[in-house]
């Protein structure tokens, strides 16, 4: 289904656009479907070209539409021959979603150029998380903890220092509201300490950081990957029951999901994945050991004050092996998993499993010499995020 979103312009931007005799819109389809170099390129065109293609309007639809299309590959390594100053660096790479045929020797062409901010890194350097086309990373995470916000497809770069104040035992998620068109950094405590009861709440758009209570500290242990989806931001937590904490970006306030059934399972045993399904937001679970049928659940809003959310089972999808490990949705139906073998000696192999056809697909990881182990997988789509003011170029 070809991408729609309305499109509201004032005259300046409406003349700066025209084409021949090509109507505004369609010039404004075109352009969604360039390659975010050429965008760069067109800039150059003229002002008002220039001044189109970096408004905010723009950028945000342009990132809505290629929300839309399928995502390309990030593969994340910890480098083999790590050096003292930087022994968890993480090496990005771009690759093609899926590959048939099991290759062990396939070239990495398109190694991204990591941004000079972390050059002069006296600590770690880490990858946290991919999303909307930006790459967040942190250095000195145990001296002077640094964010890097990154955009690889205009190279563009955004350094955010945490406040000293701030308890060095955090995770840190990412939210965004397509509404405002703003991001907000969380800085959000992950021990179960009673000495600190906020999270850090940092705004892209204002550059500052404030404090808003996280009362859910003394019931919860925040932990896991996050999910930022219609204005809200989702990660597992637990304490003596499973639980999902969800922030409200507009509003900076948290709040706890209960998780679905679990089967009557030793906690110990589930293993719950937060993923998104056809737009919402969903839960992988399955049994540590393989042994019973994964479930997807997804989560449904409901208009009632007394039961203002359910989950709702969509697929059952029986046991792959106990070696094998369900890792995310990936692109529409599609259900990433993980293999481990032990032939020689433990690596891991990925699969792409079909929800709709159940059809299982060899799922190209390339290797490359001198790089260790495989950290993280992540969907990946270029977009012009930080080209609007908040970034600078390297």
């Amino acid at each position: 289904m070809a991408f729609q979103n309305s499109i509201n312009y004032d005259k300046e931007e409406e003349c700066s656009i025209i084409i021949g005799d090509l109507p505004k819109d369609v010039v404004v389809q075109i352009l969604f479907r360039l390659p975010v170099r050429d965008l760069l390129r067109f800039r150059s065109v003229c002002k008002s070209w220039y001044n189109f293609l970096k408004s905010p309007n723009f950028i945000k639809l342009h990132t809505a539409h290629q929300i839309s299309r399928p995502a390309s590959t990030i593969i994340a390594y910890n480098r083999g021959n790590h050096t003292y100053l930087w022994p968890n660096l993480f090496l990005l790479h771009l690759q093609p979603v899926i590959c048939n045929i099991e290759q062990d020797n396939f070239t990495i062409n398109h190694q991204l150029p990591l941004p000079s901010a972390i050059d002069d890194a006296e600590d770690y350097t880490n990858f946290k998380f991919c999303y909307n086309g930006l790459i967040c990373l942190i250095k000195d995470m145990y001296t002077s903890p640094v964010v890097i916000l990154w955009n690889p497809a205009t190279r563009r770069y955004k350094c955010i220092k945490i406040p000293s104040e701030c308890s060095k035992f955090t995770y840190l998620k990412l939210g965004y509201h397509q509404q405002s068109n703003d991001y907000k950094i969380l800085q959000v405590p992950s021990h179960n300490d009673e000495s600190s009861k906020m999270a850090w709440v940092y705004t892209l758009s204002l550059g500052s950081w404030k404090t808003v209570p996280f009362t859910l500290l003394s019931r919860t242990v925040s932990f896991g990957s996050q999910i930022s989806l219609n204005g809200f931001v989702y990660w597992p937590a637990s304490g003596t029951e499973a639980y999902i904490i969800c922030f409200d970006v507009i509003k900076d306030e948290f709040k706890l999901l209960d998780v679905p059934d679990d089967r009557g399972f030793d906690i110990l045993r589930i293993c719950r994945r937060l993923t998104v399904l056809r737009g919402s937001l969903a839960m992988i679970v399955s049994i540590v050991d393989g042994s019973w049928d994964t479930e997807i659940w997804t989560l449904v809003n409901r208009s009632s004050s007394l039961q203002p959310y359910s989950w709702t089972k969509k697929f059952i999808i029986e046991p792959f092996s106990k070696e094998t490990i369900p890792v995310g949705m990936w692109n529409a139906d599609k259900l990433l998993v993980e293999v481990l073998k032990t032939d020689n000696a433990l690596k891991q192999v990925y699969f792409n499993y079909d929800l709709v056809t159940k059809e299982m697909n060899y799922f190209h990881v390339p290797k490359k010499q001198g790089l260790a182990s495989l950290m993280m997988c992540e969907c990946y789509f270029e977009s012009l995020e930080l080209e609007d003011g908040f970034g600078q170029r390297y």
